[in-house]
């Protein structure tokens, strides 16, 4: 199988996986726990000189995600410096100690928190304008590797990536949950949080975050954490390849149990070994030069009535159900059966292809030819 270790800014993980900052890294035995679970290091809630208080309910679980308004650490800081880090410290965990959320709280905690044993910091903002400026207060008063935490929910998310590397970060962790967001309850007529509105979490987001990644990689080539909406091995492995040096768990483990990151790393060492790598490194970023060529490309996309004559439909019998999902979904009914596309009314939009739940059905792009 293939070899998992690897570096995070300077860190040495048995593994790529990070127990992100969330409702598992509340305390230093939850810390621990992840740990013995198996992530490669763990972040602990985010800590602010002032405990949060918390609506209630502020956690709900989703189709496809969670919804959230959970804020920092509940927790004073003092506890996390006297006890919470020492303990996941001794415990053997490799542990990142999310701060924030203001320039002030890093400047007074960010030393503090290193000499409890915090091996790096994670500086987390609400806002894009404050993020630079907490980063080079953690740079100032600590002497260990600091990412900062990135929101997709700021217009431009690259440009705070880059501005906060050049204030000293020794790497990103991309994204944070998306939203506002709302769902309601409709019996009660009311939000399902006591907030109103929260945060979305979960496989909803990981298009966002996977985005996020790739073009902070493309942007910068700097480590970062690919955090947001991982649930599957192979998602993993698309992070890696978008650029991630680290995957961040959060609401996966929530769900699914600690089990997950002995369950992920295990499948994430076999599925890297059948594409054809030995070590972890060589998957990172192996996606960014097929993105950058896809950019290149993109204004020379063919009109609806040309054809990409390197492009073709090929249909695999033996794989086939006969489930005709594929003419199904067709937008332009040009896909009478699965091995049957009327070429006039199609625009190759792969939608057929890409709905097949067996793979029979596999649209090959070589080139972009319009003719």
């Amino acid at each position: 199988m293939a070899d998992l270790t690897t570096q995070l800014c300077g860190l040495e993980l048995s593994n790529p996986f990070l127990l992100a900052s969330g409702p598992l890294s509340y305390d230093g035995e939850a810390l621990l726990r992840a740990h013995r679970a198996g992530a490669g290091a763990v972040v602990t809630k985010t800590i602010c000189c002032e405990a949060a208080r918390n609506p209630v309910p502020h956690i709900a679980k989703l189709r496809g995600g969670l919804l959230n308004s959970e804020k920092w650490s509940d927790l004073p800081a003092r506890l996390w410096i006297d006890r919470e880090i020492p303990l996941a410290k001794d415990g053997g965990a490799t542990v990142i100690a999310s701060v924030g959320l203001g320039a002030v709280n890093v400047k007074t905690l960010a030393r503090p928190l290193v000499s409890a044993g915090a091996d790096a910091l994670e500086i987390c903002s609400y806002t894009a304008e404050e993020m630079a400026p907490m980063v080079e207060e953690a740079v100032r008063h600590a002497q260990v590797p600091v990412l900062a935490k990135v929101s997709a929910n700021w217009p431009d998310v690259t440009a705070v990536a880059v501005a906060c590397l050049g204030k000293g970060a020794s790497g990103i962790t991309a994204i944070d949950s998306v939203g506002p967001a709302l769902r309601l309850d409709i019996e009660r007529r009311a939000p399902i949080l006591g907030s109103g509105s929260g945060w979305l979490s979960g496989g909803a987001i990981f298009p966002i975050s996977l985005r996020v990644v790739a073009e902070i990689a493309q942007a910068t080539g700097a480590a970062i954490v690919g955090t947001g909406g991982v649930q599957q091995v192979d998602e993993c492995v698309e992070m890696l390849m978008a650029g991630a040096h680290a995957i961040g768990l959060c609401s996966l483990p929530l769900i699914a149990g600690l089990r997950i990151f002995a369950d992920m790393a295990d499948g994430l060492a076999v599925r890297l070994e059948e594409l054809g790598h030995a070590r972890i490194e060589e998957a990172i970023g192996a996606a960014l030069p097929a993105l950058a060529l896809c950019e290149l490309e993109a204004d020379q996309a063919p009109a609806h009535t040309g054809r990409a004559s390197a492009a073709a439909f090929v249909w695999n019998r033996e794989l086939c159900t006969g489930c005709e999902l594929c003419v199904d979904v067709c937008p332009y009914r040009a896909r009478t059966k699965p091995d049957r596309v009327a070429l006039d009314g199609c625009r190759l939009c792969g939608l057929c292809s890409s709905a097949c739940p067996t793979g029979a059905l596999i649209l090959e792009v070589r080139g972009n030819e319009t003719t």
